[in-house]
């Protein structure tokens, strides 16, 4: 029985791809469809990409919408998820397997429309897709039965917090609003039950890459998520400045909070906005709100999400008690 419907706005990265993973093996959840943006790699390359992890997943009939390109020159630097945004080793779609036709702000919109509040919006990139479709409909966001941004860097009342925990995250900013802040400022404005899961807690979720190497030895899908986090994980060990070998899963986290919301431990109102500083960009709330006000995830019930994480690891795995 389906109980969940879901639609996924992402730029298709590594961890965009476990949160993909994590969402289809959810029980009672249907992603009703995808659409793409730049960030991690081009908007048409993660089309390909999210066809590709849909394909892993078992999900092909599932239509993936290429959304809005990058409003300036590319990135400077390379991104840690490789030229392709999983990892450059190789995989591609099925044959014959294709974007659809639609734009990724007309699904939006369509989405909006035909299903008032009975779609969960899960936002993992950057939001040129959500911004132009809330400048073509100022309260598109309220339509949705909730909506969940992987962003953010949270209360601005926590800063010292994170600088003493995280300091790393405040050096980098906040990845999807810094691809595209004017963007950021246009969904920040808009209404809706909006609920954005920052860097502030996805970052506090680190996992080790001998368990996932362990679960790539028996399973197809550990198998995937190993080959195309080798080098991701690598950047995730030294920006963290881990002894052992981890990566990290920002999307999952999101992705998690939208599944099941009980995993947020706490969360404050506040109004979002883009600060911007040593030439990068963050959102971060600021109380009292003048405007719309958001919820900002606080602290989170960690081991509840890595459990659901590992659970998308093993989906192809037989279950105790059954054969085949």
């Amino acid at each position: 029985m389906t109980d969940r419907y879901v639609l996924v706005d992402t730029d298709a990265g590594v961890d965009d791809a476990l949160a993909l993973l994590t969402i289809a093996q959810h029980a009672g959840t249907e992603i009703v469809g995808v659409g793409t943006v730049f960030g991690n790699c081009t908007e048409m390359q993660a089309a390909r990409n999210a066809l590709t992890v849909l394909s892993v997943a078992g999900m092909r009939g599932v239509p993936v919408c290429v959304g809005q390109p990058r409003p300036g020159p590319p990135p400077a630097t390379s991104s840690p998820h490789g030229l392709d945004g999983l990892g450059d080793r190789g995989y591609r779609p099925p044959p014959g397997v294709g974007p659809a036709s639609e734009s990724a702000v007309d699904q939006l919109l369509r989405v909006a429309q035909d299903r008032p509040g009975a779609v969960d919006l899960l936002c993992l990139g950057p939001l040129a897709n959500i911004a132009a479709a809330v400048t073509c409909d100022p309260r598109i966001l309220t339509r949705f039965r909730s909506v969940t941004i992987m962003g953010g860097m949270g209360p601005v009342s926590r800063r010292a917090v994170v600088a003493a925990e995280q300091p790393q995250f405040l050096e980098k900013g906040d990845t999807n609003t810094n691809h595209d802040p004017v963007a950021a400022t246009v969904v920040a404005a808009a209404p809706g039950q909006i609920t954005w899961v920052g860097m502030n807690v996805t970052g506090r979720l680190r996992l080790a890459w001998a368990d996932l190497v362990a679960r790539s030895a028996v399973g197809k899908t550990a198998t995937f998520v190993r080959d195309i986090t080798e080098d991701y994980r690598r950047y995730c060990t030294g920006t963290y400045r881990s002894e052992d070998p981890i990566y990290t899963a920002h999307d999952s986290v999101a992705a998690a909070v939208m599944l099941e919301p009980t995993v947020v431990l706490s969360a404050v109102g506040a109004q979002p906005q883009v600060l911007h500083e040593d030439g990068r960009a963050a959102v971060w709330g600021v109380a009292p709100a003048q405007g719309p006000a958001h919820r900002f995830v606080t602290d989170l019930d960690f081991r509840s999400i890595g459990e659901r994480i590992t659970a998308a690891l093993d989906a192809d795995l037989p279950q105790p008690g059954t054969t085949g």
